[in-house]
């Protein structure tokens, strides 16, 4: 990898007006001082994405992925002339690509597009010129043409991605975390900051609900070795760094995350029909966090928790579902709570201490679900606070 390469993301919280940006432009600036050379991906300023979806709304309740993918795509491009503009200003060389113009080639899945490849020619010879090249993040192009996005949370998996195919030294995330904690402050006061984590553990945080990462860019990080840093853009630090880590065989919890944007489904009918349901599942894009299928007899049941943002694929499942029998069953104001480390799988005194610790604290339990990184159980969306408080009290503070 090429030390004097890195590739840095900031947020929309980052860069939220004009003040931010400009001193967003300052820091990148900084680092750019001498033979280091930067790649910087931005996300749209604040929540305009979140306008430029509600927007598209009150037009049709319904618009069409393809068209809505145009419209998102600008609120990235707005940051990033801007900053490139900042940058400029104070006498730094930049300037501003948009996906397609940075080589991101996705396929078609409008608004949830997957990476294909990058062909970063435009970057590399503006590299070489001595400018800092901004890159749009959340987007990219298909070999059809199409402009696409890459889904919520998109910037991060760019960022990653180009710090993969160029071979950056490090990959450094900016938001308004200074980094992974054990559990969120604003839960938990006594939560503590992490220094250090393996690749796994930071790809079960960020599937479980941890804010600091998208889980795609956690995954191409860990499969390409791209070393990671988490920084606030607020305040100096030295955040948590994500790298290679040996995980020791005794269970060791990290930090307890909770995720209150959920959709449970339970499912319950003859088993040929709930196959055809998990077949017509299983043809969407759909995040499926939990996914416990049992059979008894000729009858099954199914019990799915997926991201709330799939809420409207996963309805016209449902809608087949029960045209063909089945009985589902969609519970409101659900949320899962995790406690994340290593060494969990099959460790059943780590799972008892877990579901013991909830129900001492009168929390009740619609499923729970182990892997070799974490320990899972929705909770009701009212005791998801409480059920975070006692875990990292018996896994974090007690240990």
């Amino acid at each position: 990898m090429s030390t004097k390469l890195i590739v840095q993301k900031y947020g929309g919280s980052s860069l939220n007006s004009p003040s931010r940006i400009r001193a967003v432009a300052e820091k990148i600036a900084e680092r750019a001082r001498g033979d280091t050379r930067v790649i910087v991906t931005v996300s749209a300023m604040g929540r305009s994405t979140d306008d430029l979806i509600k927007l598209a709304r009150e037009i049709t309740p319904h618009p069409p992925q393809r068209e809505l993918d145009m419209l998102l795509t600008v609120g990235e491009r707005v940051s990033m002339a801007l900053l490139s503009m900042a940058l400029n200003e104070i006498g730094c060389p930049a300037i501003s690509f948009t996906g397609s113009q940075s080589g991101i080639v996705t396929n078609v899945s409008h608004t949830r597009a997957l990476i294909e490849e990058i062909r970063p020619d435009r970057i590399r010879r503006e590299l070489d010129g001595g400018k800092v090249v901004i890159v749009a993040g959340f987007q990219g192009v298909s070999r059809s043409k199409e402009i696409t996005t890459l889904g919520r949370g998109g910037s991060d998996t760019t960022a990653v991605a180009l710090a993969a195919e160029l071979g950056a030294a490090q990959c450094e995330i900016y938001s308004d975390y200074p980094g992974v904690f054990s559990a969120d402050p604003k839960l938990v006061p006594a939560a503590r900051p992490i220094p250090r984590l393996g690749y796994d553990v930071m790809l079960e945080l960020a599937v479980l609900g941890a804010r600091v990462l998208h889980y795609r860019a956690a995954d191409i990080a860990r499969r390409y070795g791209v070393p990671l840093r988490l920084l606030s853009s607020f305040e100096d630090g030295d955040g948590t760094r994500v790298g290679e880590e040996v995980s020791m065989e005794t269970a060791n919890a990290t930090s307890v995350t909770c995720n209150r944007h959920i959709t449970l489904v339970r499912v319950v009918g003859e088993g040929s029909e709930l196959d055809r349901f998990c077949q017509s599942l299983g043809e969407t894009d759909i995040q499926v966090l939990i996914y416990d299928k049992a059979r008894d007899g000729g009858r099954a049941r199914l019990i799915l928790v997926v991201d709330a943002r799939d809420a409207e694929p996963l309805a016209a499942v449902i809608e087949e579902g029960g045209n063909r029998g089945l009985t589902v069953d969609t519970p409101d104001d659900q949320a899962t709570v995790s406690v994340v480390g290593s060494g969990f799988a099959c460790n059943a005194r780590a799972i008892a201490r877990f579901e013991r610790v909830l129900a001492g604290a009168g929390i009740a339990t619609t499923a729970v679900k182990s892997t070799p990184q974490s320990m899972t159980a929705v909770v009701p969306l009212a005791r998801c606070r409480r059920a975070v408080e006692v875990l990292h009290a018996a896994f974090i503070e007690a240990d």
